[in-house]
Protein backbone atom coordinates (compact mmCIF):
# COMPACT_ATOMS: atom_id res chain seq x y z
CA UNK A 1 0.00 0.00 0.00
CA UNK A 2 1.14 3.32 -0.74
CA UNK A 3 0.39 6.82 1.35
CA UNK A 4 0.40 9.62 0.09
CA UNK A 5 1.70 12.76 1.63
CA UNK A 6 1.24 16.80 0.29
CA UNK A 7 1.42 15.29 -3.02
CA UNK A 8 3.85 12.93 -2.84
CA UNK A 9 4.26 9.03 -3.09
CA UNK A 10 5.46 7.32 0.51
CA UNK A 11 5.90 3.63 0.47
CA UNK A 12 3.98 2.27 3.28
CA UNK A 13 5.28 -0.33 6.17
CA UNK A 14 6.76 -2.96 4.81
CA UNK A 15 8.40 -6.70 6.40
CA UNK A 16 12.24 -7.13 5.97
CA UNK A 17 15.13 -9.11 7.35
CA UNK A 18 17.04 -6.38 9.74
CA UNK A 19 19.49 -5.07 7.15
CA UNK A 20 23.59 -4.36 7.71
CA UNK A 21 23.42 -0.87 8.62
CA UNK A 22 27.17 -1.35 8.33
CA UNK A 23 26.63 -1.26 4.74
CA UNK A 24 26.93 2.03 4.37
CA UNK A 25 30.70 1.46 4.44
CA UNK A 26 30.80 -2.29 3.57
CA UNK A 27 28.42 -5.01 3.93
CA UNK A 28 28.52 -6.79 7.18
CA UNK A 29 27.40 -8.59 9.67
CA UNK A 30 23.45 -9.08 8.92
CA UNK A 31 21.99 -7.65 12.54
CA UNK A 32 24.50 -4.67 12.39
CA UNK A 33 21.52 -2.31 11.85
CA UNK A 34 19.72 -3.66 15.20
CA UNK A 35 23.09 -3.28 17.28
CA UNK A 36 23.89 0.52 15.63
CA UNK A 37 20.36 1.67 16.89
CA UNK A 38 21.26 -0.25 20.39
CA UNK A 39 24.93 1.61 20.32
CA UNK A 40 23.08 4.70 19.88
CA UNK A 41 21.11 4.85 23.01
CA UNK A 42 24.04 3.52 24.79
CA UNK A 43 26.55 6.16 23.20
CA UNK A 44 23.76 8.84 24.56
CA UNK A 45 23.79 7.31 28.72
CA UNK A 46 27.22 7.13 28.59
CA UNK A 47 27.47 10.52 27.04
CA UNK A 48 25.19 11.53 29.48
CA UNK A 49 26.59 10.10 32.69
CA UNK A 50 30.36 11.06 31.91
CA UNK A 51 29.25 14.62 30.81
CA UNK A 52 28.10 14.87 34.46
CA UNK A 53 31.20 14.37 35.82
CA UNK A 54 33.15 16.70 33.30
CA UNK A 55 34.59 20.02 35.45
CA UNK A 56 33.12 23.08 34.59
CA UNK A 57 35.53 25.78 32.77
CA UNK A 58 33.83 28.45 33.82
CA UNK A 59 31.48 29.35 36.68
CA UNK A 60 28.02 29.17 35.18
CA UNK A 61 25.31 32.50 35.71
CA UNK A 62 22.67 31.98 38.42
CA UNK A 63 19.79 32.02 35.69
CA UNK A 64 21.69 29.26 33.83
CA UNK A 65 19.18 26.59 34.79
CA UNK A 66 16.42 28.32 32.93
CA UNK A 67 19.01 28.95 30.06
CA UNK A 68 19.13 25.34 29.24
CA UNK A 69 17.71 23.83 26.20
CA UNK A 70 14.87 21.40 25.89
CA UNK A 71 15.26 20.80 22.03
CA UNK A 72 11.98 21.01 21.20
CA UNK A 73 10.82 22.35 17.48
CA UNK A 74 8.03 24.71 18.63
CA UNK A 75 7.85 26.59 21.54
CA UNK A 76 11.45 26.33 23.40
CA UNK A 77 12.87 29.61 24.97
CA UNK A 78 15.99 28.58 23.05
CA UNK A 79 14.19 29.62 19.56
CA UNK A 80 13.32 33.01 21.32
CA UNK A 81 16.62 35.06 19.90
CA UNK A 82 16.16 33.98 16.80
CA UNK A 83 12.57 34.59 16.32
CA UNK A 84 12.04 37.97 18.78
CA UNK A 85 8.45 37.53 18.47
CA UNK A 86 5.90 37.17 21.39
CA UNK A 87 4.39 33.92 21.75
CA UNK A 88 0.90 33.10 22.08
CA UNK A 89 1.42 31.84 25.89
CA UNK A 90 3.09 34.93 26.87
CA UNK A 91 0.41 36.88 26.27
CA UNK A 92 -1.96 38.78 28.49
CA UNK A 93 -4.54 35.80 29.62
CA UNK A 94 -8.20 36.38 28.45
CA UNK A 95 -9.41 34.80 31.79
CA UNK A 96 -9.80 37.71 34.32
CA UNK A 97 -8.22 37.78 37.68
CA UNK A 98 -10.29 35.22 40.50
CA UNK A 99 -10.24 32.81 42.31
CA UNK A 100 -10.14 30.34 39.11
CA UNK A 101 -7.04 32.16 37.29
CA UNK A 102 -5.08 31.29 40.91
CA UNK A 103 -5.47 27.96 41.12
CA UNK A 104 -4.40 27.20 37.27
CA UNK A 105 -1.56 29.57 37.92
CA UNK A 106 -1.04 27.21 40.47
CA UNK A 107 -0.75 24.71 39.09
CA UNK A 108 0.85 25.57 36.04
CA UNK A 109 -2.09 24.61 33.56
CA UNK A 110 -2.09 27.04 30.77
CA UNK A 111 -4.25 26.76 27.47
CA UNK A 112 -3.74 28.75 24.72
CA UNK A 113 -3.73 28.94 20.43
CA UNK A 114 -3.63 30.53 17.24
CA UNK A 115 -6.00 30.73 13.94
CA UNK A 116 -3.29 30.83 10.82
CA UNK A 117 -4.64 31.25 7.33
CA UNK A 118 -3.04 32.82 4.29
CA UNK A 119 -2.90 32.82 0.23
CA UNK A 120 -0.34 31.74 -2.20
CA UNK A 121 0.11 32.69 -5.70
CA UNK A 122 2.04 30.64 -8.36
CA UNK A 123 3.17 31.11 -11.56
CA UNK A 124 3.07 27.26 -12.46
CA UNK A 125 -0.60 27.16 -11.91
CA UNK A 126 -4.09 26.94 -9.85
CA UNK A 127 -4.12 23.33 -7.44
CA UNK A 128 -1.73 21.65 -5.70
CA UNK A 129 1.52 22.12 -6.49
CA UNK A 130 3.99 19.13 -7.27
CA UNK A 131 6.85 20.26 -4.99
CA UNK A 132 7.65 23.03 -2.52
CA UNK A 133 6.49 25.89 -0.94
CA UNK A 134 4.71 23.55 2.02
CA UNK A 135 3.01 23.75 3.65
CA UNK A 136 0.99 27.07 1.59
CA UNK A 137 0.68 24.15 -1.34
CA UNK A 138 -2.06 25.31 -2.78
CA UNK A 139 -1.40 27.82 -6.03
CA UNK A 140 -3.84 30.56 -6.06
CA UNK A 141 -5.88 29.92 -3.01
CA UNK A 142 -6.59 30.86 0.42
CA UNK A 143 -6.02 28.37 2.60
CA UNK A 144 -6.94 27.66 6.57
CA UNK A 145 -3.66 26.71 7.42
CA UNK A 146 -4.14 25.89 10.79
CA UNK A 147 -6.53 26.32 13.98
CA UNK A 148 -5.08 25.37 16.76
CA UNK A 149 -5.84 24.68 20.61
CA UNK A 150 -3.11 24.19 23.20
CA UNK A 151 -3.55 22.77 26.66
CA UNK A 152 -0.29 21.85 28.83
CA UNK A 153 0.98 21.45 32.61
CA UNK A 154 4.93 22.23 32.44
CA UNK A 155 6.77 20.17 34.72
CA UNK A 156 8.57 21.72 38.03
CA UNK A 157 12.48 21.51 37.69
CA UNK A 158 12.84 20.79 40.82
CA UNK A 159 11.93 17.29 42.19
CA UNK A 160 9.79 14.98 40.66
CA UNK A 161 7.04 16.49 38.97
CA UNK A 162 4.55 15.58 36.46
CA UNK A 163 3.02 17.37 33.77
CA UNK A 164 1.71 17.23 30.16
CA UNK A 165 0.65 18.40 26.29
CA UNK A 166 -2.41 18.13 24.19
CA UNK A 167 -1.77 19.68 20.22
CA UNK A 168 -5.31 19.89 18.47
CA UNK A 169 -5.31 21.34 15.30
CA UNK A 170 -7.59 22.02 12.16
CA UNK A 171 -7.13 22.50 8.98
CA UNK A 172 -4.80 22.21 5.82
CA UNK A 173 -1.69 21.29 7.55
CA UNK A 174 -3.49 18.26 9.89
CA UNK A 175 -4.28 17.35 6.19
CA UNK A 176 -0.65 17.36 4.41
CA UNK A 177 0.34 15.70 8.17
CA UNK A 178 -2.12 13.49 7.84
CA UNK A 179 -0.84 9.89 10.47
CA UNK A 180 -1.77 6.66 10.91
CA UNK A 181 -4.42 6.30 12.88
CA UNK A 182 -5.91 9.28 11.83
CA UNK A 183 -9.52 10.97 12.18
CA UNK A 184 -11.92 13.65 10.83
CA UNK A 185 -12.01 14.74 7.87
CA UNK A 186 -10.25 13.13 4.86
CA UNK A 187 -9.84 15.93 1.99
CA UNK A 188 -6.44 17.27 0.61
CA UNK A 189 -7.81 20.64 2.70
CA UNK A 190 -9.08 19.77 5.84
CA UNK A 191 -8.12 17.13 8.35
CA UNK A 192 -7.93 17.09 12.23
CA UNK A 193 -5.09 15.75 14.53
CA UNK A 194 -2.94 15.48 17.75
CA UNK A 195 -0.10 16.99 16.31
CA UNK A 196 1.09 16.11 20.07
CA UNK A 197 0.11 14.83 22.89
CA UNK A 198 2.07 13.65 25.33
CA UNK A 199 2.68 13.19 29.06
CA UNK A 200 6.24 14.82 30.86
CA UNK A 201 7.97 13.84 33.77
CA UNK A 202 11.07 15.86 35.84
CA UNK A 203 12.81 13.62 37.81
CA UNK A 204 16.44 13.96 39.53
CA UNK A 205 18.92 12.43 37.85
CA UNK A 206 22.03 12.26 37.73
CA UNK A 207 23.01 15.76 38.95
CA UNK A 208 21.10 18.82 40.01
CA UNK A 209 19.59 19.74 36.77
CA UNK A 210 17.22 16.23 36.63
CA UNK A 211 16.02 14.47 33.95
CA UNK A 212 13.38 15.43 31.55
CA UNK A 213 11.44 12.76 29.47
CA UNK A 214 8.38 12.80 27.86
CA UNK A 215 6.09 10.06 26.40
CA UNK A 216 3.63 10.38 23.72
CA UNK A 217 2.98 11.73 20.63
CA UNK A 218 5.03 14.21 19.48
CA UNK A 219 7.85 16.64 17.72
CA UNK A 220 10.64 14.24 17.01
CA UNK A 221 13.75 16.91 17.88
CA UNK A 222 15.50 17.27 14.10
CA UNK A 223 15.74 20.65 12.37
CA UNK A 224 15.20 24.39 13.44
CA UNK A 225 11.74 24.93 11.62
CA UNK A 226 8.38 23.95 12.92
CA UNK A 227 4.89 23.36 11.48
CA UNK A 228 3.61 25.81 14.19
CA UNK A 229 3.23 29.20 12.68
CA UNK A 230 3.88 31.61 15.39
CA UNK A 231 7.49 30.38 16.08
CA UNK A 232 8.72 30.02 12.66
CA UNK A 233 10.22 33.01 10.78
CA UNK A 234 8.58 32.28 7.08
CA UNK A 235 5.21 31.21 6.02
CA UNK A 236 6.56 28.33 3.89
CA UNK A 237 8.86 25.79 4.90
CA UNK A 238 12.12 24.36 3.58
CA UNK A 239 12.98 21.50 1.68
CA UNK A 240 14.28 19.46 4.61
CA UNK A 241 11.44 20.19 6.67
CA UNK A 242 8.71 18.63 4.52
CA UNK A 243 11.24 15.71 3.94
CA UNK A 244 12.33 15.27 7.62
CA UNK A 245 10.90 17.19 10.41
CA UNK A 246 8.13 15.36 11.25
CA UNK A 247 5.46 14.49 14.74
CA UNK A 248 5.82 10.60 15.91
CA UNK A 249 4.92 8.79 18.67
CA UNK A 250 8.07 8.27 21.07
CA UNK A 251 9.91 8.33 24.35
CA UNK A 252 12.47 10.71 24.96
CA UNK A 253 14.88 11.94 27.69
CA UNK A 254 16.49 15.33 28.07
CA UNK A 255 19.48 15.62 30.55
CA UNK A 256 21.96 18.59 31.16
CA UNK A 257 25.62 16.87 32.24
CA UNK A 258 26.95 20.93 32.13
CA UNK A 259 25.75 23.88 32.28
CA UNK A 260 26.53 24.44 28.38
CA UNK A 261 25.53 20.73 27.38
CA UNK A 262 21.97 19.91 26.82
CA UNK A 263 21.51 16.13 25.37
CA UNK A 264 18.21 14.66 23.98
CA UNK A 265 17.85 10.74 22.95
CA UNK A 266 15.02 8.36 22.42
CA UNK A 267 12.98 5.64 21.03
CA UNK A 268 10.61 7.00 18.13
CA UNK A 269 7.75 4.68 16.34
CA UNK A 270 8.10 5.76 13.41
CA UNK A 271 7.30 8.71 11.36
CA UNK A 272 4.11 10.54 11.54
CA UNK A 273 2.66 7.60 14.06
CA UNK A 274 -0.30 7.43 16.77
CA UNK A 275 0.63 4.64 19.17
CA UNK A 276 1.36 1.96 16.44
CA UNK A 277 3.98 1.13 15.06
CA UNK A 278 5.25 1.87 11.49
CA UNK A 279 7.61 -0.14 10.11
CA UNK A 280 9.59 -3.66 11.83
CA UNK A 281 11.15 -1.98 14.80
CA UNK A 282 11.62 1.61 16.30
CA UNK A 283 13.84 4.24 15.18
CA UNK A 284 16.41 5.94 17.32
CA UNK A 285 17.44 9.17 17.57
CA UNK A 286 20.06 11.33 19.54
CA UNK A 287 20.45 15.15 19.64
CA UNK A 288 23.35 17.35 21.34
CA UNK A 289 22.77 21.16 22.04
CA UNK A 290 25.85 23.55 23.14
CA UNK A 291 26.44 26.70 24.09
CA UNK A 292 30.26 27.68 24.81
CA UNK A 293 29.01 30.84 27.00
CA UNK A 294 26.27 29.36 28.87
CA UNK A 295 23.68 31.77 26.89
CA UNK A 296 21.60 30.88 24.21
CA UNK A 297 22.99 33.65 22.03
CA UNK A 298 24.94 30.92 20.88
CA UNK A 299 24.38 27.24 20.09
CA UNK A 300 25.82 24.16 18.40
CA UNK A 301 23.43 21.48 17.49
CA UNK A 302 24.17 17.80 16.46
CA UNK A 303 21.95 15.31 15.72
CA UNK A 304 21.49 11.82 14.40
CA UNK A 305 18.24 10.06 13.40
CA UNK A 306 18.51 6.37 12.28
CA UNK A 307 15.89 3.38 11.87
CA UNK A 308 14.23 1.16 9.44
CA UNK A 309 11.64 4.28 8.32
CA UNK A 310 12.24 7.23 10.61
CA UNK A 311 11.05 9.64 7.71
CA UNK A 312 9.03 9.27 4.54
CA UNK A 313 10.23 7.66 0.95
CA UNK A 314 9.24 7.74 -2.05
CA UNK A 315 7.36 4.77 -3.85
CA UNK A 316 10.11 2.11 -4.58
CA UNK A 317 12.73 3.11 -2.17
CA UNK A 318 11.86 1.84 0.71
CA UNK A 319 15.85 0.18 1.68
CA UNK A 320 16.62 -1.77 4.93
CA UNK A 321 17.56 1.15 6.79
CA UNK A 322 17.83 4.85 6.86
CA UNK A 323 19.94 7.54 9.01
CA UNK A 324 19.58 11.35 8.55
CA UNK A 325 22.91 13.01 9.74
CA UNK A 326 22.48 17.33 10.87
CA UNK A 327 24.49 19.91 12.38
CA UNK A 328 23.59 23.24 13.27
CA UNK A 329 24.63 26.49 14.09
CA UNK A 330 22.67 29.00 15.85
CA UNK A 331 24.41 32.74 16.35
CA UNK A 332 23.20 36.09 17.46
CA UNK A 333 25.50 38.51 16.11
CA UNK A 334 23.92 41.53 17.13
CA UNK A 335 20.28 42.66 18.96
CA UNK A 336 19.44 43.07 15.28
CA UNK A 337 20.49 40.21 13.46
CA UNK A 338 20.45 36.37 13.94
CA UNK A 339 21.32 33.36 11.48
CA UNK A 340 20.56 29.77 12.06
CA UNK A 341 23.06 27.53 9.62
CA UNK A 342 22.20 23.87 9.02
CA UNK A 343 23.67 21.05 6.77
CA UNK A 344 22.80 17.11 6.68
CA UNK A 345 23.12 14.55 4.89
CA UNK A 346 20.79 11.37 4.79
CA UNK A 347 21.54 7.68 3.67
CA UNK A 348 19.27 5.10 2.69
CA UNK A 349 20.35 1.31 2.81
CA UNK A 350 19.74 -1.16 0.30
CA UNK A 351 17.13 0.96 -1.81
CA UNK A 352 15.60 -1.57 -3.88
CA UNK A 353 15.51 1.07 -6.87
CA UNK A 354 19.11 1.67 -7.46
CA UNK A 355 19.84 -1.66 -5.72
CA UNK A 356 22.83 0.43 -3.22
CA UNK A 357 22.74 3.20 -0.87
CA UNK A 358 20.71 6.15 -1.70
CA UNK A 359 22.03 9.54 -0.35
CA UNK A 360 20.72 12.83 0.28
CA UNK A 361 22.13 16.00 1.48
CA UNK A 362 21.15 20.09 1.79
CA UNK A 363 22.06 22.95 3.84
CA UNK A 364 20.33 26.18 4.29
CA UNK A 365 20.95 29.60 6.19
CA UNK A 366 17.99 31.47 7.90
CA UNK A 367 18.98 35.44 8.37
CA UNK A 368 16.62 37.78 10.82
CA UNK A 369 16.87 41.53 10.42
CA UNK A 370 14.93 43.43 13.90
CA UNK A 371 13.56 46.66 12.11
CA UNK A 372 12.04 47.30 14.97
CA UNK A 373 10.23 45.49 17.60
CA UNK A 374 7.11 45.14 15.27
CA UNK A 375 8.62 44.50 12.05
CA UNK A 376 11.51 41.79 10.94
CA UNK A 377 12.84 40.81 7.64
CA UNK A 378 13.49 37.44 7.10
CA UNK A 379 15.78 35.42 4.93
CA UNK A 380 16.17 32.01 3.22
CA UNK A 381 18.85 30.30 0.85
CA UNK A 382 18.66 26.37 0.66
CA UNK A 383 20.40 23.87 -1.42
CA UNK A 384 19.02 20.27 -1.64
CA UNK A 385 20.18 17.49 -3.42
CA UNK A 386 18.29 13.92 -3.86
CA UNK A 387 19.69 12.52 -7.02
CA UNK A 388 17.76 9.05 -6.82
CA UNK A 389 14.27 10.48 -6.04
CA UNK A 390 14.27 8.98 -2.53
CA UNK A 391 12.74 11.95 -0.81
CA UNK A 392 11.27 13.72 -3.98
CA UNK A 393 9.18 11.84 -7.02
CA UNK A 394 11.59 13.87 -9.42
CA UNK A 395 15.01 12.66 -8.75
CA UNK A 396 17.95 16.21 -9.09
CA UNK A 397 18.67 18.98 -7.51
CA UNK A 398 16.62 22.06 -6.12
CA UNK A 399 17.37 25.53 -4.47
CA UNK A 400 15.02 28.21 -3.15
CA UNK A 401 15.44 31.56 -1.91
CA UNK A 402 12.82 33.50 0.24
CA UNK A 403 12.30 36.84 1.94
CA UNK A 404 9.93 37.67 3.94
CA UNK A 405 8.17 40.07 6.43
CA UNK A 406 6.70 39.21 9.85
CA UNK A 407 4.58 42.36 10.70
CA UNK A 408 2.98 42.63 14.25
CA UNK A 409 1.41 45.61 14.63
CA UNK A 410 -0.09 44.38 18.09
CA UNK A 411 1.32 41.69 20.33
CA UNK A 412 -1.44 39.02 19.22
CA UNK A 413 -1.31 39.85 15.38
CA UNK A 414 1.67 38.28 12.87
CA UNK A 415 1.07 39.51 9.47
CA UNK A 416 3.61 37.59 7.17
CA UNK A 417 3.97 38.83 3.07
CA UNK A 418 6.83 37.10 1.53
CA UNK A 419 8.81 36.30 -2.18
CA UNK A 420 10.35 33.04 -2.87
CA UNK A 421 11.72 31.40 -6.14
CA UNK A 422 12.40 27.86 -6.73
CA UNK A 423 14.76 26.63 -8.90
CA UNK A 424 15.64 22.66 -9.90
CA UNK A 425 18.13 21.13 -12.42
CA UNK A 426 15.35 18.99 -14.48
CA UNK A 427 11.34 19.81 -14.69
CA UNK A 428 10.12 19.57 -11.16
CA UNK A 429 7.47 22.39 -10.52
CA UNK A 430 3.87 21.82 -11.61
CA UNK A 431 0.47 22.45 -10.59
CA UNK A 432 -2.40 20.08 -10.76
CA UNK A 433 -4.94 22.76 -12.58
CA UNK A 434 -1.76 24.15 -14.40
CA UNK A 435 0.63 24.01 -17.48
CA UNK A 436 3.78 21.19 -18.34
CA UNK A 437 6.41 21.09 -15.04
CA UNK A 438 9.01 23.96 -15.19
CA UNK A 439 12.38 24.26 -13.78
CA UNK A 440 11.30 27.56 -12.20
CA UNK A 441 8.69 28.43 -9.57
CA UNK A 442 7.81 31.98 -8.50
CA UNK A 443 5.30 31.64 -5.17
CA UNK A 444 4.01 35.37 -3.88
CA UNK A 445 1.96 34.39 -0.43
CA UNK A 446 1.33 35.92 2.69
CA UNK A 447 -0.87 34.31 6.25
CA UNK A 448 -2.11 35.60 9.07
CA UNK A 449 -2.11 34.53 12.18
CA UNK A 450 -4.36 35.50 15.14
CA UNK A 451 -3.24 34.67 18.46
CA UNK A 452 -4.52 33.91 21.81
CA UNK A 453 -3.79 33.08 25.45
CA UNK A 454 -7.47 31.67 27.22
CA UNK A 455 -5.30 31.07 30.79
CA UNK A 456 -2.04 30.84 32.23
Amino acid sequence: MVARKGGFHFASRRRTRTPPFAEIVSASSPNAAALAGRMLALAFVFAAVYGSYLPAQQTPPANAQDQQLQGRADSADDRKPFLNVIFPEALPPLLPDGTARDWLHKYRLRMYGWLDGGYTYSSTGSGLLADAPTPNRFGNEFLLNGAWLIVDRVPSTEGWSVGFRADFYAGSDAALLRPLNNFGPQSTHMGTDFRQAYLSLHTPGINSHGIDWTLGRQNVPTGYETLMGPYRPTYSESYFWIKYEVGSTSALATIHPTAKLDLIGGVVMGYNTVFELRGRSPSYVTRALYRPHFDKYTQLIATVYTGPEPFAVTAGHLGTWQTLAELQARHVWTPRIGQVAQVHYSADVRDPTTKRVSPTQGAYLLTAFRVNPKLFINTREEWFSDPHGVRNETPGTYSEATLGLNVMPVAWLNFRPEVRGDFAGQRSFAASLGGPATRNQLTVAFDLIVKFDAFR
